[in-house]
């Protein structure tokens, strides 16, 4: 059986997903934004699922240091990595700056991703069949990389931030895969899902949790996707993104981006020596 880390696991598809894999006998990592949410969950699933083997982990993803010391912990903790889900979002009405000065949306649903994943790439290079799945959406088509406002300085929409968020998560799954083929790296659309960010963002129904769950699941465990890398998949099939996630240049231009963003918090600076 696989060892899991799904991000934003306490709440919604990420909790979903975190008892369906441990229905299917996988040990799990379950992150939440804070140790009394995670261990919450944890809770939640054990009532149900009494041989489930979970660990927690937390960190507000608003904070870049704080994701470095979760990732440095589960280093030295964790034996392997065979899946990275990264699941947490948020969806922002008004305009919020992160801790380090990002647009909130932007820095929980990516730019904190982008290093989580960095981080755990050597853990992730000791399993036989590493996997990042990322959970994106449909709104990525309507998204768009502004660079010269990705912080929403020079405007701001809610709706636009999160779907360019989401958009960044589809580029970002697809320049990983090209970078590291080694591994498995794939984004989805869980569904139009009823969960609190569905609520706080739209006030429309959605679908059961159930339904948002069953792509990265399968993404995250089914040999039946084994080797399959760079895709985008929507109701567990690979489909046509928007034409945006395919522009490999766009994707560079992000990535180089964001590694500039997460730099102080990557291997070799100062900064994150005084994390240890």
């Amino acid at each position: 059986m696989s060892m899991i880390l799904i991000t934003g696991a306490t709440d919604g598809i990420g909790l979903e997903t975190a008892k369906e894999l441990a229905r299917r006998g996988h040990e799990l990592v379950l992150h939440g934004r804070s140790e009394k949410k995670a261990q919450h969950a944890r809770d939640d699933i054990q009532r149900t699922i009494p041989n489930a083997v979970l660990h927690t982990a937390h960190a507000d993803f608003a904070d870049l240091a704080a994701v470095a010391r979760m990732a440095h912990d589960l280093a030295a903790k964790l034996p392997q990595l065979d899946v990275l889900i990264n699941n947490a979002g948020v969806y922002m009405t008004e305009r919020k700056l992160s801790r380090d000065g990002f647009e909130m949306t932007l820095a929980v649903n990516h730019i904190a991703h982008f290093l989580l994943t960095m981080l755990l790439l050597p853990l992730l290079k000791k399993s036989s069949d590493p996997r990042v799945v990322t959970v994106s959406s449909i709104a990525h088509t309507s998204g768009r990389i502004a660079f010269d406002n990705l912080n929403g300085e020079r405007h701001f929409d809610a709706y636009h931030a999160y779907a360019s968020s989401k958009l960044a998560n589809a580029l970002f799954a697809s320049e990983l895969a090209r970078r590291e083929a080694w591994l498995a790296s794939n984004s989805l659309h869980p569904g139009v899902i009823d969960t609190k960010l569905l609520r706080t963002g739209f006030s429309a129904p959605g679908d059961p949790v159930a339904e948002g769950a069953r792509t990265s699941v399968l993404l995250a465990s089914s040999p039946e996707v084994k080797g399959i890398s760079g895709k985008y998949f929507d109701r567990c099939t690979a489909v046509s993104p928007a034409p945006p996630v395919e522009d490999r240049h766009l994707a560079q231009q992000l990535w180089k981006w964001t590694e500039n963003a997460v730099r102080p918090w990557l291997p070799g600076c100062e900064v994150i020596l005084s994390l240890l």
